[in-house]
C-alpha cells in the first residue's frame, strides 16, 4: 500500500512538471538601482555568453548596457528554458524587441495599431454552396467575392467543396479580411492580408508568398510561332479574313504540352474547330486554352488541379488545322488577351524587412481559431 502511494505522488509530480513546462515562461522586471541585463540573464540560467551574442549582434541591442531605474525588461523563455525574446521598454526612447531565430538575434519590426485591434472570427459551414452559405451567415456580397478571389487559385468553388467544410473569415474592422482559412475532408488553404509599403493589400500563405501562381512564357518547346495574335489574319482553310485571338506554334506531332500556370481543369475534350482541346481556369480571372492537341495526358480529368510545368496533351493537327501545331488562347475574364505582350500576374513574396510584423500577425490570427 505503502509503494502504491508513493507511485502515485510520483506520477502526481511528472504531471505537474509537465503541466507548468508545457508553455512558454515570460519574467517582467522593473529596473532598480544595482540591477543589469546580466543580472536578469543570471537570476534565469541564462549563460553568459549568449547575453553578449545578443548585445553585439547589432548597434540597436548596445543601449541595454545602460539601463535606467524605473525601465521594464521583459524576458521570455521557451518550455525548455531556452531564450526566445525580449522587450525592452525605456523612459524617453521607443520599445526594443529582440527574438532569436535559430542562432541570429533579430529586431523584428512593431505591429501596427490596425493589426492589434480585436479579431473577430466569422465560421461558414457549407451546406449548399459558398455565396449562398456566406450570405445567409450574414456576410456581404463584397467580402465574399474577396474570398472567392483570394482563394480560387488552389479551390475550384464548383467542384471542390463539399457539406460540412468550414471557411473561418477573420477581421478587425478593416473592409477586407485579415485572414481567410478553408478546411475541407482533404484540403487545408490560408489566406492572410498584407499591405506592402505601395499601400497595396494582398493575400499570401503563412510563408509570405502570394497564392497565385506566376506563368510561364510558352506552353511548350516549338519551333516557331506560325500564326500570331491579330484582329484580321487569312485562314488558310476558310479563305477568308478573320480574327485570330491566339498564337500558334508550329512543333512536331507528339510535342508534349504543358500548363502555363497552377490551376483547374474546366474541359477536357473535343470543342468543334479547335478539336482534342483543354481548358485550365487558373484563379478567378485567367483562362488558358490548348488546342488541336493528338492526345490528353494520363490522369488527366475535368476538375482536376493541375500545376505550372505539367505535361497535360501532346501535339497534333486535330479539328480545322492544316498541320501539327498548338492554339494556345489567354483570357483575363473571358477577354482573350496576347499571350506574347499581355502583363500576367507573379507571385510575389513579403519583403524581407516586412516579414517579422506580418509572421507576427499570422501567428496572431492562428491563435485566435
Amino acid at each position: 500500500m505503502r509503494r502504491l502511494l508513493i507511485s502515485a505522488l510520483l506520477l502526481f509530480l511528472l504531471l505537474n512538471i509537465r503541466v507548468a513546462f508545457a508553455q512558454d515562461s515570460e519574467y517582467r522586471f522593473t529596473v532598480k538601482q544595482g540591477d543589469s541585463l546580466s543580472k536578469y540573464f543570471s537570476k534565469l540560467g541564462l549563460s553568459n555568453r549568449l547575453l553578449v551574442n545578443l548585445l553585439s549582434a547589432n548597434q540597436k541591442n548596445q543601449q541595454l548596457n545602460q539601463l535606467n531605474i524605473g525601465e521594464k525588461i521583459v524576458l521570455r523563455l521557451h518550455n525548455n528554458r531556452r531564450f526566445k525574446s525580449l522587450s525592452y521598454y525605456p523612459h524617453s526612447k521607443k520599445s526594443l524587441e529582440v527574438l532569436l531565430v535559430g542562432t541570429r538575434f533579430v529586431n523584428p519590426p512593431k505591429l501596427s495599431k490596425k493589426n492589434l485591434d480585436p479579431l473577430l472570427v466569422s465560421t461558414i459551414v457549407i451546406n449548399n454552396s459558398f455565396g449562398y452559405d456566406a450570405q445567409k451567415a450574414g456576410l456581404g456580397l463584397s467580402l465574399v467575392n474577396t474570398v472567392v478571389e483570394a482563394l480560387s487559385w488552389h479551390l475550384d468553388f464548383d467542384t471542390d467543396l463539399h457539406k460540412g467544410d468550414r471557411f473561418f473569415i477573420i477581421t478587425n474592422g478593416a473592409k477586407k479580411p485579415v485572414g481567410i482559412i478553408y478546411k475541407g475532408s482533404n484540403k487545408r488553404i490560408e489566406a492572410f492580408a498584407h499591405t506592402d509599403k505601395s499601400g497595396k493589400t494582398r493575400y499570401y500563405n503563412r510563408y509570405g508568398y502570394t497564392l497565385n501562381s506566376s506563368f510561364l512564357s510558352a506552353p511548350l518547346k516549338y519551333k516557331r510561332i506560325s500564326s500570331k495574335f491579330q484582329l484580321k489574319r487569312y485562314h488558310p482553310i476558310l479563305k477568308t479574313y478573320r480574327p485570330h485571338r491566339a498564337v500558334d506554334y508550329a512543333a512536331d506531332h507528339g510535342t508534349p504540352v504543358v500548363s502555363t500556370a497552377d490551376g483547374v481543369v474546366k474541359l477536357k475534350g473535343w470543342k468543334g474547330a479547335l478539336g482534342k482541346a483543354i481548358i485550365i481556369k487558373h484563379g478567378a480571372n485567367y483562362t488558358t486554352v490548348y488546342a488541336h492537341l493528338s492526345k490528353y495526358a494520363r490522369h488527366l480529368r475535368k476538375g482536376g488541379s493541375v500545376k505550372k510545368g505539367q505535361v497535360i496533351g501532346y501535339v497534333g493537327s486535330t479539328g480545322r488545322s492544316t498541320g501539327a501545331h498548338l492554339h494556345y488562347e489567354l483570357r483575363f475574364k473571358g477577354e482573350r488577351k496576347n499571350p506574347l505582350s499581355y502583363k500576367l500576374p507573379k507571385r510575389l513574396k513579403v519583403s524581407r524587412s516586412e516579414l517579422w510584423s506580418f509572421r507576427a500577425q499570422v501567428n496572431t490570427i492562428l491563435a485566435a481559431l
